[in-house]
C-alpha cells in the first residue's frame, strides 16, 4: 500500500514538473495580459503616461464608446466578412488536397512537401510577396496572367487599390498561405481511417463519391471540427496582411478588429479605449466560436 501511495506522489509531482512551463507561459502571456486589458479598460490609460494628468477611472465610457464608433463596428464586420469568405474555401480545399495527397502513387512525398512550404515562410514575407504579384499596373504579375489567358480584352484589376477587390485580394494570400497546414492536418486524419471500412463499402456496390461521403467523412469528423474551429479563430486574428498590403484601406474596407486595436493603442495611444475593443473581441470570438462547436457537432451527429 505505502509503495502504491508513493508511486501516486510521485506521479503526480512529474505532472507539475510537465505541466509547469506550459501552464506559466499560459498565465504569463495569456492570462495576465487579458487581466490587465479588463482592468485598462475601465480607464483612461494613455501609453505615454502624462505625469500631471496620471491614469483615473472611466467606468463603463470605453464600452458606450466603442458601440458607437462607426470604424470598429466596420472592423468587425471586415474581419467576419473574410471569416465567412476564408474559412470554407480554405477547409474545402484542404480537405480536397488531402483526400489527393492520401493516394499511394510515385513522388506522392514532392507533393506533399509543395503544399507544406507556405507554412515556414513567415507571413510578413509572403504579404510583401503578394503585394507585388497584385500591382495593378502592368508589372503585377497576376494582371499580366489575366490580359495573357484573355488576349488582353480584359483590363487588370486595381486588387489592393479598390474597395471591391482589396478584402478578396486578402483572402486568396490567406487561403494559399494557411491552407497547407489544415491540409496536413486533415490528411494525418485519412491516413488513420480503418481501411476495412473501404473495402466493405466496395462489396456494398459503393461508387468514389458514396466512399466519400459515407465512409471518408463520418470517419474523420473529429479532424474536420477541429480543422474549422482552429481555422476561424485564426481568421479572427487577421493583422499582418492587413499592416503589409492596405492599412486598413481602401475607404476602410479591409481594417481588421486586431488591426484596429493596434493602431488605436500604439498609433493613437489610446491603450484604453483599446482595450476595452480586446475585451469586447475576445467575447465575440468565443462565443461565435462555442456557436460554431455546437452547430458543427449537431449536423455531423
Amino acid at each position: 500500500m505505502k509503495k502504491i501511495k508513493s508511486l501516486i506522489y510521485k506521479e503526480k509531482w512529474a505532472a507539475v514538473l510537465l505541466a509547469g512551463p506550459g501552464v506559466f507561459w499560459l498565465t504569463f502571456w495569456v492570462i495576465l495580459p487579458f487581466l490587465f486589458a479588463v482592468g485598462y479598460s475601465f480607464t483612461n490609460r494613455t501609453l505615454v503616461i502624462n505625469p500631471k494628468l496620471g491614469t483615473s477611472l472611466v467606468g463603463l465610457k470605453n464600452y458606450i464608446e466603442l458601440f458607437q464608433d462607426r470604424d470598429f463596428l466596420q472592423s468587425f464586420w471586415n474581419t467576419l466578412r473574410f471569416t465567412i469568405l476564408a474559412v470554407p474555401i480554405q477547409c474545402t480545399l484542404a480537405i480536397f488536397l488531402a483526400v489527393l495527397l492520401n493516394n499511394k502513387v510515385k513522388g506522392i512525398g514532392f507533393f506533399r512537401l509543395i503544399y507544406f512550404m507556405p507554412l515556414v515562410i513567415p507571413i510578413l514575407v509572403v504579404s510583401i510577396t503578394w503585394s507585388l504579384l497584385f500591382k495593378p499596373d502592368e508589372s503585377g504579375f497576376i494582371n499580366n496572367i489575366i490580359s495573357l489567358l484573355t488576349f488582353g480584352h480584359v483590363e487588370g484589376l486595381k486588387w489592393l487599390f479598390s474597395a471591391e477587390t482589396a478584402m478578396i485580394s486578402i483572402v486568396i494570400l490567406s487561403v494559399w498561405a494557411g491552407v497547407g497546414m489544415q491540409t496536413i492536418v486533415i490528411l494525418a486524419g485519412l491516413q488513420s481511417v480503418d481501411t476495412s471500412l473501404y473495402e466493405a463499402a466496395v462489396l456494398d456496390g459503393a461508387g468514389t463519391a458514396q466512399k466519400f461521403w459515407y465512409v471518408t467523412i463520418p470517419s474523420i469528423r473529429n479532424t474536420l471540427i477541429f480543422v474549422y474551429l482552429s481555422s476561424t479563430i485564426m481568421s479572427f486574428k487577421l493583422f499582418t496582411q492587413v499592416l503589409v498590403l492596405t492599412q486598413g484601406g481602401p475607404l476602410n474596407s479591409t481594417t481588421s478588429v486586431v488591426y484596429k486595436i493596434y493602431k488605436t493603442g500604439y498609433i493613437d495611444q489610446r491603450i484604453g479605449y483599446a482595450s476595452s475593443m480586446s475585451v469586447v473581441f475576445f467575447i465575440g470570438v468565443l462565443l461565435l466560436s462555442l456557436v460554431q462547436q455546437k452547430f458543427t457537432k449537431m449536423t455531423s451527429d
